[in-house]
């Protein structure tokens, strides 16, 4: 498992489905953030203001960047390692989202488990040249419980590794790479800061 293990972690990542970390960069001017280098054909952004965990912040970046790149863009969200949630953003719009959780933010604390809502595994799976259909819908299907995903980046792990896409965004984000927590098989060196964003040592 890559990254830096991290219990109950909070982190956003945004996956852009090209190779130009450059273009990417550009498009994140005025931000603070990081952008790592090309892995597996995409580019993932840790940025600043994401880390909130404030969902229109997320959305608006994530659509952004889908927009003036061109490319698919794979936002997720960690809550506490309990929820994760993703939002898959092409040309602009904001075209599937998906809770592992989302019993976890109603009022009703007692309320039942509902299991996993939203995520088209077919749509993501095209978005990202993937064939493992089959793969995804199970990933997202399965359970956040003892018998399923214990930890929301188990999740966000599994699900990169069938879309074919970078695994830098997994249990990962601005805060961590901030704090010197670099992802397995990154250097930090290689890291392009945007803003006054600088990884610790």
């Amino acid at each position: 498992m890559p990254g830096v293990m991290q219990m109950e972690s909070f982190y956003v990542s945004h996956t852009v489905f090209c190779t130009d970390a450059q273009a990417v960069a550009a498009v994140l001017a005025g931000r603070n953030a990081f952008v790592t280098p090309a892995h597996k054909g995409s580019v993932v952004v840790l940025d600043e203001a994401s880390e909130r965990q404030e969902p229109e912040v997320i959305l608006e970046l994530g659509a952004r960047l889908s927009s003036e790149l061109q490319a698919p863009v794979l936002a997720v969200l960690n809550h506490d390692d309990d929820i994760l949630m993703y939002a898959l953003c092409e040309q602009g719009w904001v075209v599937d989202q998906y809770n592992s959780s989302p019993e976890l933010f109603e009022p009703d604390q007692d309320a039942e488990p509902i299991g996993p809502q939203g995520g088209n595994a077919q749509r993501l799976a095209e978005a990202f040249g993937s064939r493992e259909v089959e793969a995804i819908e199970a990933i997202l299907r399965r359970p956040a419980t003892d018998e399923g995903y214990i930890f929301a980046y188990e999740r966000h792990f599994d699900l990169v590794k069938a879309l074919g896409i970078s695994e830098f965004g997994v249990n990962t984000g601005f805060q961590y790479l901030k704090a010197g927590e670099i992802p397995a098989g990154l250097d930090a060196a290689q890291l392009i800061p945007v803003g006054t964003a600088t990884p610790g040592a």
